[in-house]
């Protein structure tokens, strides 16, 4: 009984220093339990969890069948099993174990998602919604959830019915910055400026190291006309973001999707500045040029990406 309290206790540890995203301390704290009950269902899924999160596929698959061969039965161990399918594209795997795992415990809200993502994955928007809706009355204020019913709106090119579960995300969980930052882009679309300025403020404050919310504002602002706060804007991201010319060329990709060609090309000049050496900075900025009909100094570009190649 001793053993299982300080097991118990590590298990609470592990999973505080996991939710907090203390990858090293959480990993430690797995592999004392395992060594000392290498059966511990629970280590072994949390284990699995932590490994998929930090992209480590193998490892996961090798704890999440461990953890169901000793509890085949386990909503939750079936949920975590089939969203790796998921993240592997192993499409057909992961519908099995994900409609196991609903069938099996309907109240964990994960399995719903993930399996709808599944459907959307397969380009079944329909079928998606409708695992979503059938989550949703198990789960009515899952924020995630409704994030989610709302993206695929987006997927259907319904803005307006997008937002209004967007709205219904944030009164769920308003520290759900996806679904803030996916209603800024939509009110964006809709021209409805004040609402996304709003949105797209609150996650810069919440997470002021998100690049790309900052260049959503300044293009935002641009758009409504408001130049000389947008250029501030804009400045204020250059100067907050890590010096790195990869950094940069996801900046200048991301105002280019935007339409903001121009903001782009000083993104590309700057990812080029820090590095000299990286051929696929000047490529970027080769086409970035080319589309805005800057002949040579496209030539010039495309000329250097050439010569690191």
């Amino acid at each position: 009984m001793e053993n299982e309290d300080a097991i118990n206790e590590l298990l609470k540890r592990g999973l505080n220093h996991h939710e907090a995203g203390e990858v090293v301390e959480a990993r430690n704290i797995y592999v004392e339990i395992l060594e000392r009950d290498p059966q511990n269902h629970k280590a072994l899924d949390l284990a699995g969890l932590l490994c998929m999160q930090c992209g480590e596929f193998d490892a996961a698959r090798d704890f999440f069948d461990s953890a169901m061969e000793l509890d085949p039965d386990s909503g939750r161990y079936l949920c975590h099993a089939g969203t790796l399918q998921l993240h592997l594209d192993n499409l057909e795997t992961a519908g099995e174990l994900l409609r196991k795992a609903i069938s099996v415990d309907p109240e964990i809200s994960e399995s719903f998602l993930s399996l709808a993502l599944v459907h959307r994955a397969q380009k079944n928007i329909g079928d998606a919604v409708s695992i979503i809706e059938d989550g949703l009355s198990h789960h009515p204020d899952n924020s995630r959830l409704l994030t989610w019913r709302g993206i695929l709106e987006i997927d259907k090119e319904d803005l307006p019915s997008a937002a209004e579960f967007l709205h219904q995300a944030i009164s769920a969980d308003n520290e759900n910055l996806e679904a803030m930052l996916t209603l800024g882009n939509v009110m964006m679309e809709l021209d409805e400026f004040s609402i996304a300025e709003r949105c797209y403020k609150s996650v810069k404050e919440r997470a002021p190291e998100d690049l790309g919310t900052r260049c959503r504002l300044a293009v935002l602002l641009k758009r409504a006309g408001r130049r000389d706060e947008a250029v501030a804007e804009l400045e204020e991201t250059f100067a907050f973001a890590p010096a790195e010319s990869e950094v940069f060329n996801d900046i200048a990709e991301l105002l280019e999707s935007l339409g903001c060609d121009d903001d782009a090309i000083v993104a590309a000049e700057r990812a080029v500045a820090l590095d000299s050496s990286n051929a696929a900075s000047f490529a970027l900025l080769a086409r970035l040029h080319g589309k805005a009909g800057n002949e040579e100094a496209a030539k010039d570009a495309e000329d250097r990406a050439a010569a690191l190649t």
